[in-house]
């Protein structure tokens, strides 16, 4: 007996340089199109050896976490109502193609809104789903012969901007414990988004000393759709005295792996956190 299936690749387009599905690249990882322009571009090239089949697709979806501070997009073919989505409006040109070895083929992204959208920026992710001229993967169970088609999909942002944006963060709540060991600083921050568009910034917290001495820290870019806890983790140096330190946060919209026409720019946000045990 022979069964034929499909599995997914999925790779998420995060900041930094273009992503790689098996042999097609895409650039750029995020489109933010406007109301004046309507329109982007992406690029995909095949620096492989075999033509890949591509399809250009859309879902919805933004950055969430759990309790536990853990990140994740989860697509959906429909939008939750009240969510602000482009689903609705947005399509792709050319939606299908073939894209032969060492070909470079752009695909644009065009945004038709109705007339009456009220003022603010909406969501949605492009996928684009690549499939290679290889030959089915062939697995053996028992009495039955499976082939495995492969297929990836890398999902990226679609943002589409109507009238003037805003945007902004605030820190809900945030407290930074010792862990038991002494080895480590957690640091537990709530943080919601203000004005009318998505946050897209980044965020450094510094483990400080009575003294003012900076004793670690880390750093990484982030997102703020609606709500976001951030969980992250500052090493102690070993026979370091905590005694009076406190925790130091900063968050900018500084990134530079975003457009500087496309990045929102907002005040930076400032605090301290006491330690507890």
């Amino acid at each position: 007996m022979r069964v034929s299936t499909r599995l997914l690749a999925l790779a998420a387009l995060l900041a930094g340089t273009p992503l790689c599905a098996r042999a097609v690249t895409v650039s750029p990882n995020a489109l933010f199109i406007d109301s004046r322009t309507r329109s982007g571009v992406l690029t995909l090239y095949n620096p492989g050896s075999t033509a890949e089949e591509i399809e250009i697709t859309f879902a919805f979806g933004y950055p969430r976490s759990d309790l536990a501070g853990a990140i994740s997009v989860a697509l959906a073919d429909t939008a939750p109502a009240g969510e602000p989505s482009v689903l609705g409006f947005v399509r792709a040109f050319p939606r299908r193609l073939r894209l032969e070895p060492g070909q470079r083929q752009t695909v644009r992204i065009l945004m038709q809104p109705p007339a009456n959208l009220a003022e603010g920026e909406y969501w949605g992710r492009v996928l684009i789903h690549s499939r290679g001229g290889r030959p089915p993967v062939e697995q053996q169970q028992g009495g039955i012969r499976m082939q495995i088609d492969l297929e990836t999909v890398i999902v990226g942002a679609v943002n589409y901007r109507n009238g003037t944006m805003r945007t902004g963060v605030h820190m809900d709540s945030a407290r930074a414990t010792v862990a038991a060991r002494g080895d480590s600083v957690r640091v537990v921050a709530d943080i919601s988004r203000i004005g009318n568009a998505a946050y897209l910034g980044h965020m450094t917290f510094e483990l400080v000393s009575a003294d003012g001495k900076v004793l670690g820290t880390t750093d990484e870019d982030f997102a703020v759709y609606r709500a976001l806890r951030k969980v992250e983790s500052i090493a102690v140096p070993a026979g370091t005295s905590l005694a009076g330190a406190t925790v130091r946060y900063r968050f900018t919209t500084e990134r530079p792996d975003i457009d500087p026409e496309s990045r929102l720019a907002a005040e930076p946000l400032t605090g301290t956190v006491p330690l507890s045990r």
